[in-house]
């Protein structure tokens, strides 16, 4: 592709936000001391302190240290080609040395991102999209059958991930914005959907660190390849129908889904809805703006679920719909982080600073969809206990699978 399919909305680049995203940047381009840290040393130690009779029963041990070897490289290498060509786009410098230093959870995340990229850019997570995604965009293709029609509407996708839902639905012709907090995702969404020039270019080792309930063990150190589908053949929708500027149907919002979508009188203040001017600006302009938001295994990362509710309601226009795709696997049950929130009252507006626990506010599946109805909304489709994995390894011997909840819900007007 010539042109990026991706489009960034301005963000403030306070110093704050640079120490963030450079931080990220030195989280990818320091992966593989770091897995090696986490992966070969422990058992290069455990391989010396045996006997040599013990040895002898494992004689193979070294040359899958070797093999591990190889696979960390190879993840070593794709993120940082991640890191240095997102650095250029984002508008930070190329030299690594002048990022700031990665946390050990910033880390962490990108060995979760190899699963993500399983998931949503490989063969292997086809399956797992058809039952998630594929609902998602069925039940909007059949709100929506005309297909020239669609570059009219507007669909908005919360915790766009890899933006792969994103760009299944710009294919079929919809206006669709991705947001998105995470740097993580951000930067190597960008990378997957701007820097994919065929089919499988990309090769990734995703499950290197995951030693437990493994069958064998070439298994664990088994190639990936990315993308299982060209980004840039969005443009292919248009041999049927040349009349949608596909490349113009796409963007990418960077923040938090509250603070952008919201409405304006949450009388709030905290880390998810602030006061930043161009956060304000943004949000007038979303206000009943959008005729369908799509969630897929994002509702479960609220903090608070009413927050999530109120701006999804805010943003859709009165026939719209809201499409949703996940478990109750509540994000925050375990979070003890506890913040501060400001209180405005609506009628002195007066400030009152209240302590916030991020968790507190897991609603059964009863609750949560006796509330939905009560702010507003009608469940014109509804099925419950949907099995399926995320980010599953279809060779590993054991699996985590969830029930999840599909609904489409109409945005309805309260009486």
């Amino acid at each position: 592709m010539s042109e990026p399919i991706q489009s960034f909305e301005e963000s403030s680049r306070d110093a704050d936000e640079y120490k963030a995203l450079t931080s990220v940047l030195s989280a990818f381009y320091n992966y593989g001391q770091w897995a090696r840290s986490m992966i070969l040393n422990p058992k290069r130690l455990k391989w010396k302190s045996l006997t040599e009779e013990e040895k002898a029963l494992i004689p193979w041990f070294p040359s899958h240290l070797e093999m591990l070897e190889f696979g960390i490289e190879k993840n070593e290498l794709f993120f940082q080609d991640v890191a240095l060509k997102t650095a250029v786009s984002w508008g930070a410098q190329m030299d690594p040395s002048t990022w700031s230093f990665c946390t050990t959870q910033d880390l962490d995340k990108v060995r979760g991102l190899m699963i993500q990229y399983v998931r949503e850019w490989s063969q292997i997570g086809e399956s797992e999209r058809n039952i998630s995604m594929g609902r998602i965009l069925t039940a909007c293709e059949d709100l929506y059958p005309d297909v020239p029609s669609r570059q009219d509407l507007q669909v908005l996708v919360p915790g766009a991930g890899l933006g792969r839902l994103v760009l299944e639905f710009v294919k079929r012709g919809f206006r669709t914005q991705g947001n998105e907090v995470s740097y993580h995702m951000l930067l190597n969404s960008s990378y997957i959907l701007n820097c994919s020039y065929s089919t499988n270019n990309f090769c990734i080792c995703p499950f290197i660190h995951k030693a437990s309930n493994v069958a064998k063990r070439n298994y664990q150190i088994r190639q990936v390849y990315l993308p299982d589908y060209l980004p840039g053949d969005i443009s292919l929708i248009n041999e049927k129908y040349p009349e949608i500027p596909v490349g113009d149907l796409m963007s990418i919002v960077t923040g938090s889904f509250v603070d952008l979508y919201g409405p304006m009188n949450l009388n709030k203040i905290n880390e998810t809805y602030t006061q930043d001017a161009k956060a304000i600006e943004f949000r007038k302009t979303n206000a009943k703006k959008f005729n369908v938001v799509a969630t897929c295994f994002f509702l479960d990362t609220a903090s608070n679920v009413i927050d999530y509710i109120k701006s999804i309601r805010n943003c859709l226009r009165d026939d719209g719909y809201w499409v949703n795709f996940g478990p109750l696997l509540w994000h925050h049950e375990d979070d003890d982080e506890v913040v501060n929130t400001k209180i405005i009252d609506s009628i002195t507006h007066e400030q009152t600073q209240i302590p916030t626990p991020s968790k507190g506010l897991e609603l059964s599946r009863e609750d949560l969809l006796r509330l939905i109805k009560d702010m507003g909304f009608e469940f014109v489709q509804h099925e419950s206990d949907i099995e399926t994995t995320y980010g599953g390894d279809d060779k590993a011997l054991g699996l985590w699978k969830y029930k999840c909840e599909f609904w489409v819900c109409k945005k309805v007007m309260k009486a």
